[in-house]
């Protein structure tokens, strides 16, 4: 099998596809940080530990993502595979902590 040279390569990646890709996986950051911090909040997490609650649930969507939508084949829905991984990890905390702290039940 040739190898393709990058020009090819890039020809590949319709934009708008990737666009339309990437703005699927913000909507599930979202959705999911919007829920996991109303989970949050209603268990009376703080502190660390309520930042270590986003970061496994934001790697366990990843992993959700990487297997149910892509099939564990995310190179060919992106141009980089770890945009699965990555892509609104950051932006989803902002929506994380405002349902965290709405929702925060004192003790």
């Amino acid at each position: 099998m040739a190898t393709r040279s990058p020009q090819n390569q890039a020809s590949l990646y319709v934009p708008e596809n990737i666009a339309h890709n990437v703005k699927t996986i913000t909507f599930i950051r979202s959705s999911m940080s919007a829920i996991t911090g109303s989970a949050a909040g209603i268990l009376g997490l703080t502190g660390y530990f309520g930042f270590i609650f986003y970061g496994t649930t934001a790697l366990f969507t990843s992993f959700l993502i990487w297997a149910l939508k892509t099939q564990a084949k995310p190179g060919i829905y992106f141009r980089s595979r770890t945009d699965v991984w990555t892509e609104g990890v950051f932006g989803g905390l902002f929506s994380y902590v405002l349902f965290w702290t709405l929702l925060y039940v004192y003790d």
